[in-house]
């Protein structure tokens, strides 16, 4: 194959997004010469250059120059700027490449949507039903879009999910308002004579609103970001109360972990995983009386776990990301 491949993105490993444009990164590179670049200064590895700008935005002609250098065949962005400044050099040839913008997010009212979906040559997108709402409000671009699986990292360790007598929810979050996390505060508020504790692992603007909003002593705001591979273990479930989310890969991880997981109804991408593996349990997004039903109900048995790992193996692995990106690049 051997394409020259640039790959965009603001920050290095930073947001679900940016993480899985590395794991494509990653699978690509040993048969293609890639190159890996963040507008934001992020931590320095191979293969990856960064500009060092504060805002994405900025880091337009610096893209621009680096790309003439490297001379792409294909350059492949994710987020909602970064798909800007990959269609805008294309567009107007500064540089001339195949154009391939990656979408993880329910973006479909931004400004310059359909601007980007005109102007690329592909995009892929990490769930079916955000697939499918793009098309149903861009028909014209259809034929544009592809599904590409998140792709989760096999993690060889023995699961020993906890059986006590108090049973151990946890969120690893962003502390931001569009993930929910004061939706799960407010049903835990209620819930103060229950057996149900909650750890909440995240950092973000929203920390000090949030640590003031708890008055349950089971819910514990932990302002640190977690190992996940070694987390798990410790829970007996797992909850992402978002208003908005993309293909969630900590609920992927979850799901590996065989957690029972209690999601938003969400655009887009809860729904899907729930679904498939048939180990969780949906509530309506930002009814918070509804999940603290579900609390209940999970605290009394009144669901049934399943083991998830083999279906997410199957369906989020990299070896199908790979015949996917094959076909197409």
């Amino acid at each position: 194959m051997n394409k020259k491949i640039i790959f965009f993105t603001s920050t290095y490993n930073t947001s679900g997004a940016e993480k899985q444009l590395i794991k494509i990164f990653n699978i690509l590179k040993d048969s293609n010469q890639c190159l890996f670049l963040t507008a934001k200064k992020s931590v320095h590895k191979e293969n990856h250059q960064t500009f060092g700008v504060r805002k994405t935005r900025n880091s337009f002609f610096q893209l621009v120059n680096v790309s003439r250098k490297f001379s792409p065949d294909i350059l492949i962005s994710t987020l909602p700027t970064p798909n800007l400044l990959n269609v805008i050099i294309k567009k107007f040839k500064f540089v001339n490449y195949k154009s391939i913008v990656r979408i993880a997010n329910y973006n479909i009212d931004s400004n310059f949507t359909k601007f980007i979906l005109k102007n690329t040559d592909i995009v892929l997108f990490n769930s079916i039903e955000n697939l499918e709402l793009y098309k149903l409000r861009f028909p014209e671009f259809g034929n544009k879009f592809y599904y590409l699986n998140n792709i989760i990292s096999e993690l060889d360790q023995n699961l020993t999910i906890k059986t006590e007598s108090q049973l151990n929810g946890v969120v690893i979050s962003r502390l931001r308002h569009n993930k929910g996390v004061d939706i799960l505060i407010n049903a835990m508020n209620e819930l103060t004579d229950t057996k149900i504790k909650i750890d909440i692992f995240g950092i973000g603007p929203e920390y000090k609103n949030l640590k003031n909003l708890i008055n349950n002593k089971n819910v514990s705001l932990k302002r640190e970001s977690v190992d996940m591979r070694t987390i798990w273990k410790n829970y007996n479930f797992f909850v992402l109360p978002s208003r908005k989310e993309g293909m969630s890969n900590v609920l992927l991880e979850a799901q590996y972990n065989n957690l029972f997981s209690i999601v938003s109804d969400c655009k887009t991408g809860n729904k899907e995983i729930i679904d498939l593996t048939e180990n969780g349990v949906i509530f309506e997004s930002e009814n918070y009386q509804d999940l603290k039903n579900k609390l209940i109900n999970f605290s009394m048995g009144k669901y049934t776990p399943n083991k998830s790992r083999e279906k997410i193996i199957q369906n989020f692995s990299s070896k199908q990301a790979l015949e996917v990106l094959n076909r197409l690049i």
